[in-house]
């Protein structure tokens, strides 16, 4: 079982249980960290029960939030070493991936490039747009996912080029959520909340879920991870997440031995609600539109219908099954509530084949 210890931002709890993982692994602080744990008590109505909590990694950092910082802190921090001179990525016209991977590159003076396959139009995804451009990013148009897969391909042959893929779902980059479990843990010790028995959130590449399910596990605790399904099953499934969380558990015992010696045969709970995702991945639902009103209500900011509103959609699932009656609940917020305000003339620098998104109306 993993011990919490207290530490400063410029260390992460990480490195104070797992010294000789410091050693050989970068850091960069970008979060504000420990988020806070709250009630959601505008959702009572919604979910119809008072006592489910969230945490708020949508106020990570005030250069952006959301579920990505967490990651950057260790991903970024090794494109530093690597001497980068550009990052290269690849997400949908709406992903928060690349806005966070293009406003943190813009925060540490690295140019971002990032190849952009088509999702649905909706409000989220023209601000996502105008958020990257804001920031400086080079956008490549896709299109469809094959046209996408080649052109990313290309971009990442860019002499100084540092590639994170969709999600940013690597080994490394899940350090960062299995470090967040002992933030969560000294919550609890400090008894800021109960511990959770389940922790929901929205999952697509599913790094932060399978993390924090290796995390519990580490911890010794009984957490059942529910991730909220947003894309294709063939994508997001107990095959493809047991994959990404075990080759995260060899990484890390790699690099620091008594990790795997801690975690033992643990491997943690997690399941899929797959009820939420509708037509596919950023398709508007009629559930999930009205989910955004309670995001609002919750935050005091728009959701968006990709993620942070079908997570909404599954928690309330969650929330009022008999068999969770009993049990504490944790929303882990992912979706950034940090807006940057869109300068005008913003939306003439948009690349030609990407103006498209502007045009005509949006359902959400």
């Amino acid at each position: 079982m993993a011990t919490v210890a207290s530490a400063t931002r410029a260390r992460p709890l990480l490195f104070d249980a797992l010294p000789s993982l410091a050693e050989t692994v970068p850091f960069l602080p970008l979060a504000e960290v420990p988020t806070a744990v709250e009630r959601c008590a505008a959702l009572s109505p919604y979910l119809g029960r008072d006592d489910v909590w969230m945490k708020r990694d949508d106020l990570i950092s005030p250069v952006y939030g959301g579920n990505k910082v967490r990651r950057y802190e260790f991903v970024l921090a090794d494109a530093k070493a690597r001497g980068a001179t550009r990052i290269v990525t690849l997400g949908g016209i709406a992903s928060t991936q690349v806005m966070a991977t293009a406003r943190f590159g813009q925060h540490l003076g690295i140019p971002v490039t990032a190849v952009l396959f088509d999702q649905p139009v909706t409000r989220f995804a023209r601000e996502a747009i105008l958020t990257d451009v804001d920031a400086g990013a080079t956008l490549i148009h896709g299109g469809g996912y094959l046209r996408s897969a080649w052109r990313f391909y290309k971009a990442r042959k860019t002499q100084g080029a540092y590639v994170i893929n969709p999600g940013a779902a690597s080994p490394r980059a899940n350090l960062g959520y299995v470090d967040a479990m002992l933030e969560l843990a000294a919550q609890v010790e400090r008894g800021e909340m109960p511990r959770p028995d389940v922790i929901v959130l929205p999952t697509g590449s599913s790094g932060t879920l399978a993390a924090l399910a290796l995390g519990a596990a580490w911890l010794g605790w009984d957490t059942e991870i529910v991730g909220v399904r947003i894309t294709l099953r063939i994508a997001t499934n107990a095959l493809t997440i047991g994959l990404i969380r075990e080759r995260t558990a060899r990484w890390i015992a790699a690099r620091a031995p008594e990790f795997g010696r801690a975690l033992g045969s643990r491997r943690g709970r997690y399941r899929l609600f797959h009820g939420a995702i509708g037509e596919g991945y950023g398709y508007p639902t009629r559930e999930s539109i009205e989910a955004m009103e309670w995001y609002r209500a919750l935050t005091g900011k728009p959701g968006e219908v990709t993620y942070s509103a079908k997570a909404l959609v599954g928690l309330r699932a969650v929330a009022r099954d008999p068999a969770y009656a009993k049990k504490t609940i944790l929303l882990w917020q992912t979706l950034s509530d940090v807006r940057p305000v869109i300068p005008e003339g913003t939306r003439e620098r948009v690349p030609r084949d990407l103006q498209w998104v502007f045009e005509g109306s949006v359902p959400a």
